[in-house]
């Protein structure tokens, strides 16, 4: 039986790691782009990082510390820290920026759809500078309506290539629990719902990738309901209020 499980994790491993290398060269099949976004200028988004599997785009990710990371749990989990890098430092998703190795794979221990959050430690410290920026965790929750940019390198379309150069979009707002739940039917307390208008939500690839309000991280990029980026319905993003506790704690300096 530990035999089949372990053959079985490591079907699972390879196909993820296929699947990104393919992601990388414009393949059909998805991952969980920012319908009818903007392209973003060098330095805009200093937070924004591109988490790697086997060294091709994989998913977004946003710099809190450091030494640390915040993504999608799904985007990483049951991947070894070996097999993960993390670009920063550069808007053009084939340029090298700054490179740092995955240390350790810190998923929501709850993780199971729901709780679909995970920390990376880094292997390096990253040195800040007016490219690469930590971005503040939020301790509230957001009002409903307010607008909220998101940011990433997923496909142009569903289907399509993935985006060369960062892509964003501040044509979203936040959702409160019940107008969430009327759209999309009952959700986690975890999740934030952010309403577009059609072709303006992230799409596969932008997943793990952040969600701010006034300079402070509220969400990160979970799922989207329909076809990615063409559908109106509200997308669903892990709230970080929820979860600022257990970020916190596990990504404090070792004493």
């Amino acid at each position: 039986m530990g035999s089949q499980s372990f053959y079985a994790k490591l079907f699972v491993l390879v196909c993820l790691v296929v699947e990104a290398i393919q992601s990388e060269a414009g393949a059909v099949r998805p991952n969980p782009r920012i319908g009818t976004g903007s392209n973003a200028a060098t330095g805009q988004f200093p937070y924004t990082v591109s988490v790697r599997v086997g060294g091709a785009h994989s998913c977004g990710g946003a710099l809190i510390s450091q030494n640390f990371v915040v993504t999608a749990a799904h985007c990483v989990y049951s991947i070894p820290a070996s097999f993960l890098t993390v670009q920063a430092g550069t808007i053009n998703r084939t340029e090298t920026g700054v490179i740092a190795g995955v240390t350790k794979v810190i998923p929501h221990p709850d993780y199971y759809y729901d709780n679909d959050i995970a920390l990376l430690e880094l292997d390096t410290a990253l040195n800040y500078s007016d490219i690469i920026q930590p971005i503040p965790l939020a301790a509230l929750e957001v009002p409903a309506g307010e607008q909220v940019t998101i940011s990433g390198w997923g496909r142009v379309q569903d289907g399509g290539p993935l985006s060369e150069i960062l892509q964003y979009s501040r044509s979203l707002k936040t959702l409160s629990y019940e107008e969430c739940a009327r759209v999309n039917g009952p959700v986690n307390y975890g999740i934030q719902c952010l309403e577009k208008s059609e072709n303006n939500g992230f799409c596969d690839g932008d997943d793990g990738g952040p969600a701010v309000h006034k300079g402070v991280l509220i969400g990160i990029a979970s799922y989207y309901s329909g076809v990615c980026g063409s559908s109106s319905t509200p997308d669903g993003y892990t709230k970080i209020s929820y979860y600022r506790k257990w970020l916190v704690q596990n990504s404090a300096p070792a004493n």
